[in-house]
């Protein structure tokens, strides 16, 4: 017969470190939230462990039941240029609708790579003299 257990679990490296191991959820909550006051600066997990046979206790399927991480809504937000902020405050619900449009305003300027495409069209000039200098027909 298949056998529950439940895990608390912190991540090392790329894999998941089991801290405890217990048969009872009240015990396995009460672990988690030991873990989350000791090692609350990282993210901690409280999981159902449902071991599928108990020759093999390696061989299990798993259910996330709690999870502790300190960084969720702390992470950047995206903006149109790499390590730049906007200065101007977002155009408004009213203001895009009165334009009828949901992209950029008239005024606000948009990046264009122009040494990517220098170098594009450089590399594809090379690229055609080779071409023509190795394989003339």
């Amino acid at each position: 017969m298949a056998e529950r257990k439940y895990a608390v679990q912190r991540p090392k490296g790329a894999k998941w470190e089991t801290l405890s191991l217990v048969d009872d959820l009240g015990q396995g909550k009460q672990e988690f939230r030991n873990a989350v006051g000791l090692h609350g600066a990282g993210p901690v997990r409280l999981i159902q462990v449902d071991f599928v046979s108990d020759e093999a206790l390696a061989d299990f399927d798993w259910r996330l039941i709690e999870l502790h991480d300190p960084r969720k809504g702390d992470r950047p937000k995206p903006t149109v240029v790499a390590g730049s902020e906007r200065a101007k405050p977002k155009a408004s619900a009213k203001a895009k609708a009165a334009t009828g449009k949901a992209g950029p305003a008239p005024d606000e300027k948009v990046p264009v790579p122009v040494k990517t495409y220098v170098i594009a069209f450089l590399f594809g000039a090379v690229s055609l003299g080779l071409w023509a200098v190795f394989y003339r027909t």
